[in-house]
C-alpha cells in the first residue's frame, strides 16, 4: 500500500478501528491497513470472541486498547481518537478495508479542501457490488414508519437511486444525508471542536449526528469518489438481528429528538409502534416482540432518557 510506506503519511494519518466480536474480519482489516506502519489503534469493547487477542498477538506494532465492556461505538471511537495524534483520523469498522491506494486518495482529497470536516469513500461489498456510501435518515414519523415496515424494499430503492445519481453529483453529499461511519476520514480539529461522537448513541445514528454537528459548526462533509473501500457489513452484529433492530430504531428516535425536538420524536414513536405491530403480526411468530414491547413501554422522552 503506497500510503503505508510513504514517510509523509506517518504522523499525518492515524487509523482507529473499533472492534466488537469482529472475528476474522479484524485480521483482514489489520493485514490491509496496519502491520508496523504508521499509527494504528484498535479499541476492543470487551469482545468475547478473541478479537483483542488477534490484534495483540498477530500485530505487535498495533496499539490495542482493551476495554472491559461494550459502551457503544461512539464511546469506543472517542477513546481511540483521543489516543492518536495524526492530523487526520481514519475511523474504520473491522469489516472494512481500503482497496489499492484508497487512503492516499482520501487524504489528498481532504487536504485540498481546508473547510472539510469529514470525508468518506465509495463502499463495495466483498464481491465488488456497490453499497450505499451515504444514507438519508428517516427523520419524520411517516418516513420512519415506512422504513421500519419495508426496510429491504426502501433500502434497495434508495441504494439504486444513489448508484444512478452518484456519478452526476461528483462527491456532493446532500444536507439531509450523512457519511457512513464504516470508513470515515475525520479532520481532528473539526472532530474535537464539535466534541467528538455523542456517546448517548449506543450504536447506529452517531455518524449522522456527527455529520449534522460538523455542518452546524461550519465544516463541510463530502464523499471522495476516487477512494474505494470494501465493507462487508454486519460483521459484529450477525446473529442478534432483533436487538440490532431495536438499537437502530432507538437511534433514529434519538436523532429525531436532537434535530427536530422531543415532540416530533414522540410522534415518530407512535407511528413506529403501529408499524412494528403490523410487522410482528405478519411475521407469525415471536419476532419483533421485544421491539414492540419497548416502543409501547413509555413516551419517547422516557425511552430515551430525555426531558419531555
Amino acid at each position: 500500500m503506497p500510503w503505508l510506506t510513504d514517510n509523509r503519511a506517518v504522523g499525518h494519518v492515524s487509523v482507529v478501528i473499533v472492534a466488537y466480536n469482529s472475528g476474522e474480519f479484524i485480521r483482514r482489516c489489520l493485514a490491509t491497513v496496519g502491520s508496523g506502519h504508521g499509527e494504528v489503534v484498535v479499541v476492543d469493547s470487551g469482545s468475547p470472541d478473541g478479537a483483542a487477542g488477534i490484534a495483540r498477538d498477530e500485530f505487535p506494532d498495533v496499539r490495542l486498547i482493551a476495554r472491559s465492556r461494550n459502551d457503544g461505538f461512539g464511546s469506543a471511537a472517542n477513546v481511540g481518537v483521543a489516543a492518536t495524534s495524526g492530523r487526520w483520523v481514519l475511523l474504520l469498522n473491522p469489516d472494512a478495508w481500503p482497496i489499492d491506494d484508497a487512503v492516499d486518495q482520501l487524504v489528498q482529497f481532504a487536504d485540498g479542501r481546508p473547510g472539510l470536516g469529514a470525508t468518506g469513500p465509495l463502499l463495495f461489498s466483498a464481491e465488488g457490488q456497490p453499497q450505499r456510501s451515504t444514507i438519508r435518515p428517516p427523520l419524520g414519523p411517516a418516513p420512519l414508519a415506512l422504513w421500519a415496515t419495508f426496510p429491504r424494499v426502501l433500502s434497495g430503492a434508495y441504494g439504486l437511486w444513489r448508484r444512478v445519481t452518484s456519478a452526476l453529483r461528483r462527491g456532493r453529499v446532500r444536507p439531509a444525508e450523512f457519511l457512513q461511519g464504516a470508513a470515515l476520514l475525520l479532520r481532528r480539529d473539526a472532530f474535537e471542536q464539535v466534541g467528538g461522537f455523542d456517546e448517548s448513541f449506543f450504536m447506529y445514528g452517531e455518524d449522522a449526528d456527527l455529520c449534522a454537528r460538523l455542518r452546524d459548526a461550519g465544516w463541510s462533509v463530502a464523499l471522495c469518489p476516487s477512494a474505494r473501500f470494501v465493507h462487508v457489513g454486519g460483521g459484529s452484529t450477525r446473529g442478534d438481528s432483533e436487538r440490532m433492530q431495536l438499537e437502530l430504531l432507538r437511534s433514529w428516535l434519538r436523532l429525531i429528538a436532537k434535530l427536530k425536538g422531543i415532540g416530533e420524536a414522540e410522534r415518530a414513536r407512535r407511528w413506529l409502534l403501529r408499524a412494528m405491530r403490523v410487522r410482528a403480526l405478519a411475521s407469525r411468530g415471536p419476532r419483533y416482540r421485544d421491539v414492540v414491547s419497548w416502543l409501547a413501554s413509555g413516551r419517547a422522552g422516557e425511552l430515551l432518557g430525555l426531558p419531555e
